[in-house]
C-alpha cells in the first residue's frame, strides 16, 4: 500500500509539472520575436523545452506500462505544428541538422548491438524471417491496393498500370523498419536474450537489404510505366557499389574509433558525438561534391557508415564492451531529442486526407509481418512464443521509409505526391503504435527487464 501511494504521488507530481510546462510554453509562444538573434535563441530554448517536456511525459506514460519512446513521440506531436504550434514547420525543418546527428549516433549504437556470435547462432532464423516477411508484406500490400485502390479518392484517378506501380512501391517501402525505435525500446527495457538479438539483427539487416530491393522495384516500375522490357542493371550495380563503399568507409571509421580508445580514451563521448556529426555532414557534402564537380552519382549513406563502424568496434576490436557502455550513457538525451522531433514531424494532414487507405495498408502489413515471422520461426523450430510475438517488434517505421518515398516521388512525379502522402500517413500510424507492441512482445517472451 505505501508503494502504491508513493507511485500515485509521483504521477501527480509529473502531471503538475507537465501542466505548468504547458502554460509556460503558451506564454513563450505569445512573445513577439523582433530580431534574428532572438529567433535563434528561441529555437535553442524551444529545443531544450521540448526535450524536458518529452522526458516528463515519458515518465507519465511509464505509469501506464507504455514505453518511454511513446512519451517522447507524443511530446513532439503536442508541441508540433499540428497541435499546439509551439514548434512551427520552419522550426522543425531547422532542427533537421540535430536530427541527423541523433540518427547517426543511434546508428552507431545499432551496429554495436550486432554480434557475430548471434548471427552465426541464429543465422537460419534471421535469413528465413527476412525472406518470408519481405515476400508476404509486399504481396499482401500490393494485392490490397490493386484490389481496392479505385475506391479511395487518393488513388481513384490512376489507370491500372499507375495503380500497380503505386502498389509495388508502397509494398516495398512497407518492408522498411526503424532500427532507432528498436534500439530505444530494447535499451529502456534492458532486454537481453536470443529473441531480442534475433529481432535486432533482422531489423538492421532488413533496412540494408531493402535499399537493394527498392532499386529493383524502381527499375521494374519504369519498365511498366514505359512499356519496356529491360531491367536497368546499371542502376542496381551502381547502388551495390554505393552500399559497398559506405560499408568500407564504416570499417575505416571503426578502426579510427578503436585507435582513439586505445591511445586517448579521454572525452570519448564527445569524440563519438563529433564522429556522428562529422559523418552526417561530410557524407552530404561528399555526395554534393561528386554530383556538382565531377557529375558522378556516388552517394555515401551515413546510416550504413555508422552501423558498420559500430559493428566493427563491437566484433573486431578489444573495446566492444567499453564502446557499448559509453554509448548507453548518452542514450537518454539522444532518444528524447530524436523521437520528440520525429513526433513533431509526423504529418497529420496526410493522415486525415487518406486515413482509410492508410489503415488498410497498415493492417495488410501487420498480417504479412505475422505470417512471415511465424512461418520462418516454425521452419527454424524456434520456440512458439517467439513465433507468436516477433511480428509486433517489426511495426515501427521512420526515416528510411520517408527517404524511399521521396526517391520514388522524384522518379515518378505523376504519382509522387499521392505516394508521399500515403507513406507519411502509414508512418504516422506505425510510429505511434509500434513502440507499444514492441514492448508488449518483449514482455510476452520474458526478455524484458521492465514490466
Amino acid at each position: 500500500m505505501p508503494q502504491a501511494i508513493a507511485k500515485k504521488d509521483h504521477l501527480l507530481s509529473y502531471l503538475l509539472i507537465i501542466v505548468f510546462m504547458g502554460l509556460l510554453g503558451l506564454w513563450i509562444k505569445g512573445i513577439d520575436i523582433e530580431t534574428g538573434r532572438q529567433q535563434a535563441g528561441v529555437i535553442i530554448f524551444s529545443l531544450g523545452f521540448v526535450m524536458l517536456s518529452a522526458y516528463v511525459l515519458a515518465q507519465i506514460v511509464r505509469f501506464f506500462n507504455l514505453p518511454m519512446l511513446t512519451g517522447y513521440i507524443f511530446a513532439g506531436i503536442i508541441a508540433g505544428p499540428y497541435i499546439s504550434g509551439f514548434l512551427t514547420i520552419e522550426m522543425v525543418d531547422r532542427l533537421r541538422l540535430i536530427d541527423d546527428l541523433a540518427l547517426s549516433f543511434i546508428a552507431l549504437m545499432a551496429g554495436g548491438e550486432l554480434r557475430l556470435s548471434l548471427i552465426a547462432q541464429r543465422g537460419k532464423s534471421i535469413l528465413l524471417s527476412i525472406i518470408f516477411v519481405t515476400g508476404l508484406v509486399i504481396g499482401l500490400v500490393v494485392f490490397c491496393i490493386v484490389l481496392m485502390g479505385h475506391y479511395f479518392s487518393v488513388t481513384s484517378g490512376f489507370d491500372f498500370i499507375s495503380l500497380v506501380v503505386f502498389a509495388i512501391l508502397i509494398g516495398v517501402i512497407c518492408v522498411a523498419r526503424s532500427p532507432s525505435s528498436a534500439i530505444a525500446v530494447i535499451k529502456e527495457c534492458e532486454a537481453k536474450g536470443p529473441f531480442t538479438g534475433m529481432i535486432l539483427a533482422v531489423t538492421i539487416v532488413t533496412d540494408v537489404l531493402i535499399i537493394i530491393v527498392f532499386t529493383i522495384a524502381i527499375s521494374l516500375s519504369k519498365i511498366l510505366m514505359k512499356g519496356g522490357s529491360v531491367i536497368q542493371l546499371t542502376e542496381i550495380s551502381g547502388l551495390m557499389f554505393e552500399i559497398l563503399a559506405s560499408l568500407i568507409v564504416g570499417v575505416i571509421l571503426g578502426q579510427i574509433i578503436s585507435f582513439y580508445v586505445d591511445r586517448v580514451r579521454q572525452d570519448f563521448l564527445l569524440f563519438l558525438l563529433f564522429v556522428a556529426f562529422a559523418v552526417a555532414r561530410l557524407s552530404i557534402g561528399f555526395n554534393h561534391l561528386m554530383e556538382v564537380q565531377y557529375h558522378i552519382s556516388l552517394h555515401l549513406e551515413p546510416l550504413l557508415i555508422c552501423m558498420s563502424a559500430g559493428f566493427y568496434v563491437q566484433n573486431f576490436s578489444r573495446f566492444g564492451t567499453y564502446f557499448h557502455d559509453s554509448l548507453e550513457k548518452m542514450s537518454l538525451p539522444i532518444y528524447a531529442l530524436f523521437f520528440s522531433i520525429a513526433g513533431a514531424s509526423l504529418n497529420f494532414d496526410s493522415l486525415i486526407l487518406c486515413w482509410p487507405l492508410a489503415i488498410i495498408i497498415v493492417v495488410a502489413r501487420m498480417v504479412g509481418l505475422f505470417g512471415g515471422s511465424w512461418l520462418a520461426g516454425a521452419i527454424s523450430h524456434d520456440p512458439p512464443k517467439f513465433n507468436r510475438n516477433a511480428w509486433m517488434t517489426y511495426v515501427t517505421q521512420a526515416g528510411v521509409s520517408i527517404g524511399l518515398a521521396q526517391i520514388a516521388a522524384r522518379q515518378f512525379p505523376e504519382i509522387g505526391i499521392h505516394l508521399n502522402t500515403v507513406v507519411l500517413a502509414i508512418i504516422a500510424i506505425n510510429q505511434i503504435i509500434g513502440p507499444i507492441t514492441f514492448k508488449l512482445a518483449l514482455n510476452n517472451v520474458g526478455e524484458s527487464g521492465c514490466y
